[in-house]
């Protein structure tokens, strides 16, 4: 029987962080949605913090996967190998995270969308101000669009 504690405990390092994480993507829908450019941007610095913890905790998982023998294995594959009582606690522990993750993924998919509205919305105010059918694209380059007859001055 493998000492799953180090790994359990891992993955509950795992939901803690999503704890942390899920409202601060909450806020940071919150703060597109009120147009709170100030506000926003102190919550992607949050943000950016909590991130480099994810990516720690994920290089720690990948490390203590691999020293059990799993490497590369999904959490699916690492039930199937567990004896019928580790699988009980295990499976909670990943429903529980898998639970945080999709809560997280929704907010951050809202989030996105309503940017990209905004994003467009801004482009637009740019192009009627300045008589032209030139934008900025997502990744920074000039987009020039089609005419419209109204565009013409005379």
């Amino acid at each position: 029987m493998v000492d799953l504690s180090g790994f359990q405990q891992l993955i509950r390092q795992f939901i803690v962080l999503f704890d942390r994480m899920i409202p601060l993507e909450q806020a940071k829908l919150d703060a597109v949605s009120q147009n709170e450019i100030s506000r926003l941007e102190e919550i992607i610095k949050k943000e950016q913090a909590e991130i480099m913890a994810l990516r720690g905790l994920d290089q720690k998982r990948e490390k203590l996967q691999a020293e059990l023998g799993w490497k590369d294995l999904t959490f699916q594959k690492i039930l199937m190998r567990l004896s019928e009582e580790q699988q009980t606690e295990t499976k909670q522990l990943f429903d529980e995270l898998a639970s945080r993750v999709k809560s997280f993924q929704t907010i951050t998919e809202s989030s996105k969308t309503m940017m990209e509205v905004n994003l467009h919305a801004i482009n637009e105010m740019i192009a009627q101000q300045s008589g032209g059918t030139k934008t900025y694209g997502e990744d920074g380059s000039v987009q020039t669009g089609t005419s419209h007859f109204t565009d013409r001055r005379i």
